[in-house]
């Protein structure tokens, strides 16, 4: 890479900026998904009461079926969304430091830095590419009529 160190100072800017708003994303996602789980978790304590209390049917048991399934799917989405928050957030502190505090006249460290963070920022688009289209499966397969 060829660069200087305006263009570099750019690109890390814009990485810092980049990465601010994926962990933006990723965190209200986390912040959603969290209040669907409490909120079906909520559903499933009344399952459970009313199965302690002697109604048993198989649509009880059904629901019951379908809200752990629902809440087991919904902690597997959560937890890549906290994957993806803890690697975004490290990233934006990673490229944030090093376009503030490392000085310009080094610009052989601050091009390997660049390319260090290039190279992470293209395996989380990746991962959320991967994440994105295994949710829109599942939407697909679960919305058939």
């Amino acid at each position: 890479m060829n660069l200087n160190i305006e263009q570099i100072n750019n690109l890390l800017n814009d990485l810092w900026n980049f990465h601010l708003v994926l962990f933006s994303i990723a965190l209200s996602l986390f912040t959603l998904l969290y209040s669907f789980i409490l909120s079906k978790r909520d559903e499933l304590r009344g399952i459970s009461e009313q199965v302690k209390i002697g109604e048993i049917s198989p649509l009880l048991a059904q629901k019951e079926s379908f809200a752990k399934k629902y809440i087991i799917k919904l902690k597997s989405a959560n937890n890549h969304a906290t994957l993806t928050i803890l690697i975004t957030f490290l990233l934006f502190i990673f490229s944030w430091i090093s376009h503030r505090i490392i000085p310009d006249c080094n610009i052989e460290y601050k091009q390997k830095v660049l390319c260090f963070v290039l190279i992470l920022t293209s395996l989380i688009i990746f991962y959320f590419s991967y994440i994105f289209i295994k949710i829109y499966k599942n939407y697909k397969s679960e919305t058939r009529i």
